[in-house]
């Protein structure tokens, strides 16, 4: 199954295939793509490995670099001189270098540099009296990336006590949800606010009780 991380800018794209034999042997195929994002930006760096095990022994691997197969041992020497004889299995490695490799390492780039600022409302639980223990609930939907910082404020100054934060909620759809609740007793001409921070924002967003704002425009 593929799998992809960020190793301190480097970029490590991982498949592999296994099957399991009667003999109770495995073998597997891993293909591997690493490139250092920082001083590559055009990918131009961009390795790609496929190793060929069997029972938990390497026997051949193919080295973008050296376009061709290697192998460690008298089998896997003969395996890699198979592989290396078999024109369109060359071709496709080489292609795979930018189908496989490039174009996944483009789309991880894509959507780590890409910014959705949240939809914030604020609202309460119930109908809210003046001089009555109330809730509030600061709603955040569908930002990206997952980072944000929500905070109330009340007449301005930051409420540190009474406040129950949920945690990240994934939309299934590369965006997230976070919700944050605050019990208080309201006081007529004391204004109640919600503060979200989140790097699709150029500035804090400050939301009064009441008040829903939808900044993110298609």
């Amino acid at each position: 199954m593929p799998q992809h991380t960020n190793v301190r800018n480097c970029f490590h794209y991982v498949i592999t295939f296994a099957l399991s034999l009667l003999t109770a042997r495995l073998r597997y195929t891993e293909y591997l793509c690493v490139s250092n994002l920082n001083h590559s930006s055009d990918l131009s760096d961009m390795v790609y490995t496929v190793k060929l095990v069997f029972n938990q022994k390497l026997l051949c691997s193919y080295d973008s670099r050296l376009e061709k197969y290697v192998g460690s041992d008298e089998l896997g020497i003969r395996n890699a001189e198979h592989y290396n004889n078999q024109s369109w299995k060359m071709k496709q490695r080489k292609e795979e270098l930018e189908t496989i490799c490039r174009a996944n390492a483009r789309l991880y780039i894509k959507s780590e540099t890409r910014k959705v600022p949240p939809v914030v409302t604020v609202r309460s639980n119930s109908k809210a009296r003046y001089g009555q223990l109330t809730t509030l609930e600061c709603h955040a939907y569908n930002f990206y990336p997952q980072a944000i910082n929500v905070t109330w404020l009340l007449d301005g100054s930051e409420v540190t006590g009474d406040v129950v934060s949920t945690e990240f909620m994934d939309n299934g759809d590369w965006s997230y949800q976070m919700h944050s609740y605050l019990e208080l007793v309201l006081h007529r001409g004391v204004p109640v606010s919600c503060r979200v921070e989140h790097s699709g924002l150029k500035e804090p967003l400050v939301t009064l009780w009441g008040e829903t704002r939808n900044i993110y425009k298609n």
